[in-house]
């Protein structure tokens, strides 16, 4: 079953627009490194006041459990998370799920 990776990030103040439209450059650039592992990737700037303070985020999409784990595994995932996002976040949001094929889940 296809997966939706979702990750918020609260970019720290200090970070410029340009240092934080690299990040997420860096991210969508994992879909070329993982060929077949990462189906697509969707990212941007937030626009809601409900945010929480979180700025940007992405999703990726995943055939299935497996291929979110490889991408997990990875060390094109591991060098961008240690290498390009930890040190300009303050926070961090991570939310897994499996795609219904439906508009209501399953209660």
């Amino acid at each position: 079953m296809t997966v939706a990776h979702i990750i918020l990030l609260k970019i720290k103040p200090s970070v410029s627009e340009t240092q934080a439209h690299d990040i997420l450059k860096a991210v969508a650039h994992l879909k070329e490194e993982l060929p077949g592992v990462v189906e697509s990737v969707h990212l941007g700037l937030n626009f809601s006041a409900r945010s929480k303070g979180f700025t940007h985020g992405f999703t990726m999409i995943f055939k299935d459990k497996a291929a979110l784990e490889t991408y997990d595994k990875s060390p094109e995932h591991i060098r961008v998370v240690t290498e390009v996002i930890r040190p300009n976040i303050e926070d961090i949001i991570a939310f897994d799920y499996e795609v219904e094929d439906y508009s209501s889940p399953r209660l």
